[in-house]
């Protein structure tokens, strides 16, 4: 967004302020949440649909909190959030006019989520991951909707998810590339992070009911494999790499992507053993899931599982070697 344009939204945020008041809000909670937009206006370009973004670098124990943050909280594909760090969070509090509002003090430094829907303001959640009043405010036109109180900050988060979905869901009637959107991102993080119990709204994952893209189950699982597969590597460079420091028994091979370009047989088999190997691994963390009972499967869906095994194999391995050789 250019500065003129953001200059421009941020003084429409101020007259929103002023209407709302002139209406009979608040000014205290009119002020917080017009505050609370202007923050999203300002960094409107790098807020990503779905995910939790940071606007500046970490300390470590920030990190982890964030890393945590990024990996178990379960958005919508209407949704995105920023997370302030303490040093940031506690510039970033209720106006004067608003301060018994606040949830952190000097002696308890806290961090904050502030999540909304897609270009669209009307409606703002903060979560405080505060150790002295941990909890979840919603803010709604210039009103406090409501608010959550938790014990502790951990409390907090393991509930904020599902606040979300409540206070935030955008659309009722959700799209072909909303369900894929969300069910990939969903299962790409739990691949990348190795975690077999991340949390998903199973009204809304093709894994779970894959009528919502019309398939059937089996060419839906090859689906997700698939675009975990080419998600996880994209990058040419940390596929070779990935694929050297695995050497299977049987493929210990060296790669190189001089030898793959020039078709070099005995490395391009060694890559084939090795998204072999990655395939069977993220089957199996779909099968902890306990979504699809691979056990119960017919002849018929036993043949096509073979088949889309290895048509998902010589896709996945045309495409790398297509990004191999650009």
């Amino acid at each position: 967004m250019k500065e003129t344009e953001k200059q421009k939204r941020l003084e429409k945020v101020r007259e929103k302020v002023r209407a709302r008041i002139d209406e009979g809000r608040d000014p205290r909670i009119a002020h917080w949440q017009g505050a609370l937009e202007s923050l999203l206006v300002t960094v409107h370009d790098h807020l990503v649909a779905g995910e939790v973004i940071t606007v500046e670098s970490l300390k470590p124990d920030d990190i982890r909190q964030f890393r945590n943050l990024q990996i178990t909280l379960d958005f919508s594909p209407f949704v995105n959030a920023v997370f302030l760090p303490p040093h940031l969070a506690e510039k970033f509090n209720p106006p004067e006019v608003a301060e018994d509002m606040g949830r952190s003090s000097e002696k308890s430094p806290s961090t904050k989520v502030v999540v909304s829907r897609l270009n669209d303001y009307n409606r703002i959640l903060t979560a405080e991951l505060s150790p002295a009043k941990p909890g979840i405010d919603i803010f709604d036109s210039g009103s406090l909707l409501g608010s959550y109180n938790y014990n502790t900050p951990e409390e907090c988060i393991s509930d904020l998810s599902k606040i979300i979905w409540i206070h935030l869901r955008d659309r009722e009637v959700w799209q072909q590339a909303d369900y894929i959107n969300y069910t990939e991102g969903w299962f790409y993080r739990s691949a990348c992070h190795n975690i077999p119990d991340l949390p998903i709204n199973v009204n809304y994952s093709y894994i779970h009911h894959p009528v919502l893209i019309r398939l059937n189950t089996v060419a839906a699982i090859f689906k997700l494999m698939k675009a975990t597969l080419l998600g996880m590597y994209a990058d040419p460079d940390r596929i070779i790499a990935a694929a050297n420091d695995a050497r299977l028994s049987g493929a210990a091979t060296e790669i190189s992507r001089e030898g793959l370009v020039r078709g070099d047989a005995e490395q391009k088999k060694a890559l084939d053993l090795w998204l072999e190997d990655r395939l069977l691994s993220l089957l199996k963390l779909l099968q902890g899931y306990d979504i699809v009972n691979f056990n119960a499967f017919s002849e018929s869906e036993q043949r096509e599982f073979k088949t889309m095994f290895t048509r998902t194999m010589t896709d996945v391995l045309n495409k790398i070697t297509e990004k191999i050789s650009e």
